[in-house]
């Protein structure tokens, strides 16, 4: 069975797929720094042989690159593991998404793929909303623009943030980080516990404020689709609505891939 290997590289995680007969095979996140470790391209084809994916099978692979720092361990491990070649989103293949940006070269592809990627899933306008390391909240229009789009701190850069200027509490914030990750709300009766509750309601809250933002761009109560490796954790503390998918990415990938190849 063919198939082709999709990976979302980022700043602090690669998220990855298989495609293969019309759907997504198998997937995975892996953090960045294991990259650094010999064993990792062994790991990752573990996981493809685990759904019945053979590397000699693989068509090619399709990325997305907004850490490039990584990209060459990434396209090495699809050239001696995959026996594949690359091709990166924006480089070797257009992102057909409008905007009105003042400079279209500043959004990241990430950006673009997951607005290409909303807009199939609940159509125009609508507003997206990535919960990575840092959060992203891009407004689109009825016509499929890109109009507005903002950047806020996610969890990755809150916590790098508070361990940078408060280093003498950095038990009780690696402490709070696994109390948010467990997604249950503190009550904030111990230092940790005040940490958590703080970042939890900061970027939730900055989240729903973000939204409100551009659906008043859009002067329209507009759907909003959460993605990020996140999505799910602060998605349930905002106060808005919203449809979370965590593939829409990697689904945005595959599409300007596909439409590229006039498919």
């Amino acid at each position: 069975m063919s198939w082709s290997w999709y990976a979302d590289v980022g700043n602090c995680t690669v998220h990855w797929a298989a495609w293969a007969q019309d759907r997504w095979q198998g997937s995975g996140r892996l953090a960045v720094d294991l990259l650094e470790r010999p064993d990792w391209q062994g790991t990752l084809l573990a996981a493809l042989e685990d759904v019945g994916l053979e590397a000699a099978d693989c068509e090619q692979a399709v990325l997305c690159v907004s850490s490039p720092r990584q990209q060459a361990n990434i396209e090495q491990f699809a050239r001696q593991s995959l026996g594949s070649s690359s091709l990166v989103a924006r480089a070797d293949f257009p992102v057909e998404v409008a905007t009105d940006y003042y400079d279209p070269a500043q959004i990241g592809a990430d950006r673009l793929l997951n607005v290409l990627g909303a807009m199939v899933k609940v159509g125009k306008p609508c507003v997206v909303i990535d919960f990575g390391s840092c959060v992203t909240c891009d407004a689109v229009t009825a016509e499929g623009v890109l109009t507005a789009g903002a950047i806020a701190a996610g969890l990755p850069v809150v916590q790098a943030g508070l361990h940078s200027a408060v280093p003498h509490l950095s038990k009780q914030l690696n402490e709070a980080v696994q109390l948010v990750r467990s997604a249950s709300v503190p009550a904030g009766r111990a230092t940790a516990e005040g940490l958590a509750l703080g970042i939890l309601a900061g970027i939730a809250g900055t989240a729903d404020r973000l939204i409100e933002i551009m659906r008043h761009r859009l002067r329209a109560p507009a759907p909003v689709v959460a993605t990020g490796g996140d999505a799910e954790l602060f998605a349930g503390h905002c106060a808005v609505a919203m449809v979370t998918d965590e593939m829409l990415t990697l689904d945005g990938l595959r599409l300007a891939y596909e439409r590229a190849r006039g498919q």
